[in-house]
């Protein structure tokens, strides 16, 4: 266990040892929640410093320091939190006992009454009654307060097993990274290289790595959107809206160059696909494409040549670049400026062997951008 985990196990109920009666003061809380977070924002830096100094490996360990320690950073601040409510409610019944006490005690003596006895009678009798009463509710604000303990006390235990599922995940990661590293290039790694080789690194490009979701081909071209300086395409972020571009393209005017080539009806297995029902008419495909995480492959990057007037060049090892809506450059896009950080065409990656799910699409961008 970690010295995060052992803090959250230790201090989760911390102010609520009693019922009645609180064992820190609100000005002891906060300072000791100050010197919590003093003390995991020092042990985060050390992680993230030791990640860092793992050579080849610094990526995938930084990666897992950051995952592991944004959930403690959340459990500790949710733990924190709850203990400031609880410490409230807290204060809050005793000021109220205390108040309700010296209202019975100043309630009035013989004395102070009129000599009158059954007037006496009745006060006294009075007095009695809401002591009575009194008493019921201090009784159920502790019995209230005891029940919050139990709750803390199971959500520490909560919080503990998520900790502990969360090391394990961490731990397989770092078990397949280290047997992967083991094992010698993989497929993925072969196939990176030899694209970087051959295509990218003679036009001084490299891969910017893209979200594999079912929406990477989108979310590669949002990205070259932003970095082109397109308008009207949000902020590189936007694949919904590139779904709605490709989708209007494909029912659009030029519909009878893209319909003879989708996947849909008999005859497809609709293997582009990463879930849902094979769609049965050509309107069914593109409402895919528009709305769901259905993966997308060389008619969509066509259409969303025609949608953006704009060429797409995609770099793959399997073969010479290959671009599409060449008209929207003017030229051979292969010639004149060597520069291709200064042409204006959208420069994607395909990856058959990227993920263990398929085929995968990333974003290519000039050397010193990456």
């Amino acid at each position: 266990m970690s010295t995060d985990e052992a803090s959250t196990e230790e201090n989760s109920t911390a102010i609520f040892s009693s019922g009645e009666t609180p064992t820190e003061s609100m000005e002891e809380l906060t300072t000791r929640h100050k010197k919590e977070l003093k003390v995991f924002e020092g042990e985060k830096r050390a992680a993230m410093k030791t990640a860092k100094g793992k050579g080849k490996k610094a990526k995938s360990a930084i990666k897992d320091a950051e995952f592991k320690y944004e959930g403690l950073e959340r459990d500790l601040k949710e733990r924190h939190r709850l203990e400031l409510d609880a410490l409230e409610k807290l204060l809050n019944d005793v000021s109220i006992s205390k108040d309700e006490v010296g209202t019975i005690e100043n309630a009035g003596t013989p004395n102070d009454l009129d000599a009158n006895n059954d007037e006496y009678s009745r006060q006294k009798e009075e007095t009695q009654t809401s002591a009575a009463n009194d008493s019921d509710t201090i009784t159920a604000n502790n019995e209230e307060n005891s029940e919050d303990m139990k709750r803390q006390k199971a959500l520490a235990k909560k919080l503990k097993k998520k900790n502990q599922a969360r090391q394990k995940v961490i731990d397989r990661q770092n078990r397949i990274a280290e047997e992967n590293a083991n094992a010698g290039p993989s497929r993925r790694e072969m196939e990176t290289d030899a694209l970087v080789a051959m295509y990218l690194k003679p036009r001084s490009l490299s891969v910017e790595e893209v979200e594999a979701d079912g929406h990477c081909l989108y979310r590669a071209v949002a990205k070259q959107c932003l970095r082109v300086a397109l308008e009207g395409v949000g902020d590189g972020k936007d694949y919904a809206k590139l779904r709605s571009i490709c989708a209007d393209v494909l029912l659009g005017p030029n519909r009878g160059e893209y319909e003879p080539f989708a996947e849909f009806g008999d005859g497809h297995d609709g293997h582009h696909s990463s879930g849902g029902d094979h769609p049965a008419t050509y309107e069914e495909y593109v409402e895919k494409v528009r709305s769901s995480a259905v993966w997308g492959g060389q008619l969509e990057l066509r259409a969303l040549s025609e949608g953006l007037h704009c060429p797409i060049v995609v770099f793959s090892a399997e073969g010479p670049p290959l671009t599409m809506g060449a008209e929207y450059y003017g030229s051979e896009i292969e010639s004149g400026d060597c520069n291709w950080g200064s042409k204006k065409a959208l420069l994607l990656s395909f990856h058959r062997h990227y993920y263990a799910l398929g085929e995968h699409y990333n974003s290519v961008v000039p050397e010193n951008a990456s």
